[in-house]
C-alpha cells in the first residue's frame, strides 16, 4: 500500500496515476477533500 499525502494537488494526482500504471494499484489518497484519482484508490480525509 502506497500512501500519498496531499494527493489531490497537481503533483499528487500525477504521482497516483504513475504509481498505478507502473507499480501498484494499492494506493491510499489522503487530503483535506480526498477524492479518488484511480478507480482502485482508497480515499481518506486528513488535515
Amino acid at each position: 500500500m502506497q500512501t500519498i499525502l496531499g494527493a489531490n494537488g497537481q503533483i499528487g494526482e500525477e504521482l497516483a496515476r504513475e504509481l498505478k500504471r507502473n507499480f501498484t494499484s494499492s494506493i491510499r489518497i489522503v487530503s483535506r477533500d480526498a477524492t479518488k484519482v484511480n478507480d482502485t484508490d482508497e480515499a481518506s480525509p486528513g488535515g
